[in-house]
């Protein structure tokens, strides 16, 4: 499940030479239920967040933010980054959604019974993936931490789960939200976080 959207004007039509990227994954324990999934897939699929209305933005960035803080008990393990430069960040944003859309299962054809092997190695449905792509026109102050003992501390996560209702909708050049799994019939198992492909992935301090 995924949504891509640009904000306002093509980020190609954009001259604006100071771009950032802030990309921020949380793995969720979801206890072998498909209810987290399908409230993130209700919020991601609000027609708000495609509409070029200020207020609608807003709107759908609040249903996202208060979600992802209502499940903070239950956040297991995350990643973060934060690039300033125009092409280093639209290098990043692209690299970040190209990786997510090739490794999601979504279609009935990826979703087998004896699973693929490569991103998947059960059904089981214990934890969900979401993760917030943003390229920007304007720093993200929360994300500017200098201190690295810092950046995978619970409390750090909040900050940058929550700045995201400070964000002038305005300043989003383009945006994408992914949850994993992109299906009711699908899963993401604690085998499947022992693999390579989530190796890049921090545990909450």
């Amino acid at each position: 499940m995924m949504t891509r959207r640009s904000w306002l004007k093509s980020l190609f039509q954009s001259q604006e030479d100071a771009i950032y990227f802030f990309g921020l994954q949380l793995i969720i324990k979801a206890f072998g239920e498909d209810t987290l999934r399908a409230r993130l897939a209700a919020v991601i699929n609000d027609p708000d967040g495609a509409q070029q209305d200020v207020a609608a933005k807003r709107r759908y960035i609040k249903r996202l933010v208060a979600l992802l803080l209502e499940q903070r008990p239950y956040w297991h393990q995350v990643f973060w980054d934060y690039i300033a430069g125009r092409d280093q960040a639209e290098a990043e944003f692209d690299s970040w959604t190209a990786e997510l859309s090739a490794m999601m299962a979504t279609e009935h054809e990826e979703i087998d019974q004896t699973v693929d092997g490569m991103f998947r190695l059960s059904h089981d449905k214990d934890y969900v993936a979401v993760t917030i792509a943003l390229l920007l026109s304007e720093p993200y102050p929360p994300a500017e931490i200098e201190d690295e003992s810092l950046f995978w501390r619970s409390e750090t996560i909040a900050q940058l789960v929550n700045g995201l209702l400070y964000l002038n909708p305005e300043t989003i050049l383009a945006d994408a939200v992914f949850v994993i799994p992109g299906s009711p019939d699908d899963g993401l198992s604690e085998e499947d976080l022992m693999t390579g492909g989530w190796s890049y992935l921090r545990v909450l301090t």
